[in-house]
C-alpha cells in the first residue's frame, strides 16, 4: 500500500502516534483511559480499513470490524487493535486527500434549548458540558435582548479610525486620522468561521436568554440553515450577500475546504456538522417576542427542573439568616415555591436553587 503516513504522524485526539515502520507494518503508540502501549499494525489490514472508511465515513470501529470479518484477518485481533486501525485509516484519508477528519458524533444534539424556571442552573448545565471545549477556545457566547437584531448577531459595518499620510506641495508629509468602515463579524460569524476552520473538533455557539429577543428578526435567513441532514450539515444552503461574501472569502483564504468550494468562496452559508447551537430560556419571562412553532421544532428541548444544588455530587447546604437564626435555604425554597404555585397556578413562577447566590 502506498500510504502517506510517516513516523511522527499523530491522530487528532492524540491517542495514536506512529513511532516506527517497515515495508509491511507500522509500530504505533496507543493510549486509552490512561493506559499506554505499543501495537504493530499490518499495512495490508490498514488498506482494507481505508477502503471501508472511504465508503462509510461515519461508521464506528466495531461496524468496520463486523463488515470485514470473514473477508480479512481482523477477527484474529482484539477490539483495541480494530480501534487503532480505524484511527490510522482516518489519518490516512485526511492526509492523502487534504480534507480534514470531519468531526461527527452520532447522536450529538446540534441545536438544543435548556429551559426552566429562573435559578435552576440552565447556564451552568451548558457550562459543565462545554467546559473542556471552552479551554480550547471552541465556545462563543452571546445574549439576546429586545434590541438584538441580525446585525448584532451576524455582523455589520462599524466605523474605525486609521492614519493616512498626506503629501503636500513641498513634499511635506502630514499624518491625518480618517474614519473608515469595516465589516465586523459578530457572535454567529465568529463561531461559524471557527467551526469551518477546524472541523475535527466541536464548536459551540451559546445563546443566553434566547426568548428575550425577536428570533425571527435576529436569525433572518439563517433560519433555513437550522434544518440539518443526517450528516449534521445544513440541508439547504443560503446565498451570502456581497458584503458577507467578501468577509468570508477573506476569512477562509488560507483554509482548505475543498469538499465545499462555495462555502470557501463565501458565496454560500452552510452549517457544518461540528457547529452546535445551544441556548437557555427562562420560562418565567413574559417574552416580548413569542417564539413561533416553526422555530421551536428545529430545536431539541431539555427541561432543567427545580432541585437542590450540588457540587461534585454533594448537596449544597446553604443557610439563610433571619432574625438572628439560620434557616435551610432548600427547605425555605420548597415551602415558598408551594405558596407561589398555589397562588399563581404556574410552576414557571417558582424559584430555582440558584435564584439567589450565597
Amino acid at each position: 500500500m502506498a500510504t502517506t503516513l510517516r513516523i511522527g504522524d499523530r491522530s487528532e485526539d492524540g491517542q495514536v502516534t506512529i513511532v516506527d515502520e517497515d515495508r509491511l507494518c507500522y509500530v504505533v503508540r496507543s493510549s486509552s483511559k490512561g493506559a499506554v502501549g505499543l501495537r504493530t499494525i499490518s499495512k495490508a489490514l490498514l488498506e482494507e480499513f481505508v477502503i471501508y472508511f472511504r465508503q462509510h465515513p461515519d461508521s464506528k470501529p466495531i461496524e468496520a470490524r463486523n463488515a470485514l470479518v470473514g473477508r480479512s484477518e481482523i477477527d484474529k485481533f482484539e477490539y483495541g487493535y480494530c480501534s487503532t486501525l480505524s484511527s490510522l485509516a482516518r489519518m490516512e484519508i485526511a492526509k492523502s486527500t487534504g480534507i480534514p477528519q470531519v468531526y461527527r458524533e452520532k447522536g450529538a444534539v446540534l441545536q438544543q434549548i435548556f429551559y426552566g424556571a429562573p435559578g435552576t442552573g440552565k447556564s451552568h448545565a451548558i457550562k459543565e458540558r462545554t467546559e473542556a471545549w471552552e479551554k480550547r477556545d471552541r465556545v462563543v457566547r452571546t445574549t439576546f435582548h429586545p434590541d438584538s437584531d441580525y446585525s448584532t448577531f451576524v455582523g455589520c459595518y462599524k466605523p474605525t479610525t486609521e492614519e493616512v499620510v498626506r503629501h503636500g506641495k513641498d513634499d511635506n508629509e502630514t499624518t491625518e486620522k480618517v474614519i473608515s468602515y469595516d465589516f465586523v463579524g459578530q457572535a454567529f460569524l465568529s463561531a461559524y468561521v471557527d467551526a469551518w476552520k477546524d472541523r475535527t473538533q466541536p464548536e459551540f455557539l451559546v445563546i443566553e436568554e434566547i426568548n428575550r429577543g425577536n428570533c425571527a428578526q435576529i436569525f433572518g435567513d439563517l433560519f433555513q440553515l437550522l434544518d440539518r441532514g443526517d450528516d449534521g450539515y445544513s440541508e439547504y444552503a443560503i446565498r451570502a450577500d456581497k458584503d458577507l461574501q467578501k468577509y468570508l472569502e477573506a476569512a477562509f483564504k488560507e483554509i482548505d475546504i475543498a469538499d465545499y468550494p462555495k462555502v470557501k468562496a463565501g458565496t454560500e452559508l452552510l452549517l457544518p456538522s461540528n457547529l452546535r447551537i445551544w441556548a437557555t430560556m427562562n420560562t418565567s419571562d413574559q417574552s416580548l417576542f413569542p417564539i413561533d412553532s416553526a422555530f421551536k421544532r428545529r430545536w431539541d428541548w431539555k427541561y432543567i427542573p427545580i432541585a437542590q444544588g450540588e457540587t461534585g455530587g454533594v448537596p449544597l447546604e446553604w443557610r439563610v439568616e433571619a432574625g438572628g437564626k439560620l434557616y435551610d435555604w432548600w427547605d425555605f425554597l420548597t415551602r415558598i415555591n408551594k405558596i407561589v404555585l398555589d397562588t399563581t397556578n404556574s410552576a414557571d413562577k417558582q424559584m430555582g436553587f440558584f435564584f439567589c447566590k450565597a
